[in-house]
């Protein structure tokens, strides 16, 4: 039984050659991180940015439990920034600072009214009360870290054996056949965000190219973890 799987990178960092990246799809590698510190939206993206991975993003119900447990969280009268912001061109919708598609929103009272430009930035009280808020507001807010989702391997291969370097790891020495029972797989990219995690962890490549698991079989392009393209 496929437990995790590693996903690609190459088409969306312009990457061709042969270092294997190798992704973990657990779904236990986010880490959320409450900074105390007050700073504007703006200021908050970049601080996540550089320390950490990005201000957060809220998916499921995984992540909200996951902001309930942090060690300062966030309640009504220490509202936290989250990665949150009005569109630009159209101001009834809401856009994630990493480029993620998760549509999950838990707007306090309803989806905001306010499009003149005014609140564009979202804030939370706790993680069931978010509020559009003033962006050049001081508040504190919430990182989160995915470095534990990528798997790095600064070794060159070609890529088929850059494929079968993933999916030998880890593995179960009782079962024989790794294709179909593996734990790890060369990694899948979002072509709808930037990959900011994916990019951070190449960024020390010694190869101007890294492998993705996407190639092209019978016909069309795919991702060899089944990720549907």
């Amino acid at each position: 039984m496929l437990t995790k799987s590693c996903s690609t990178i190459l088409i969306i960092l312009n990457l061709i050659l042969n270092l294997p990246l190798i992704e973990q799809t657990s779904q236990q590698g986010r880490r959320f991180i409450h900074v105390s510190e007050r700073m504007n939206w703006s200021s908050a993206q970049e601080y996540c940015r550089e320390h950490h991975t990005d201000l957060a993003t809220i998916r499921d119900q995984n992540d909200i439990d996951a902001i309930r447990s942090i060690s300062h969280p966030c309640h009504w009268d220490n509202r936290c920034w989250i990665g949150l912001l009005r569109d630009t061109t159209n101001q009834i919708e809401w856009n994630w600072s990493d480029g993620d598609e998760s549509t999950l929103r838990e707007w306090k009272m309803g989806p905001p009214n306010d499009v003149d430009g005014n609140q564009d930035c979202v804030s939370l009280g706790t993680v069931l009360e978010w509020n559009d808020d003033k962006c050049d507001r001081q508040l504190s807010f919430v990182c989160y870290d995915g470095y534990d989702d990528l798997i790095f391997v600064k070794e060159n291969k070609t890529w088929e054996d850059a494929l079968e370097h993933c999916r030998n790891l880890d593995i179960d020495p009782s079962v024989s056949d790794t294709y179909l029972n593996h734990v790890y797989d060369l990694a899948h990219m979002d072509f709808g965000g930037d990959n900011l995690l994916a990019r951070k962890k190449v960024q020390d490549s010694e190869t101007a190219e890294v492998w993705i698991g996407l190639r092209f079989l019978a016909g069309r392009w795919l991702w060899v973890n089944g990720t549907p393209l």
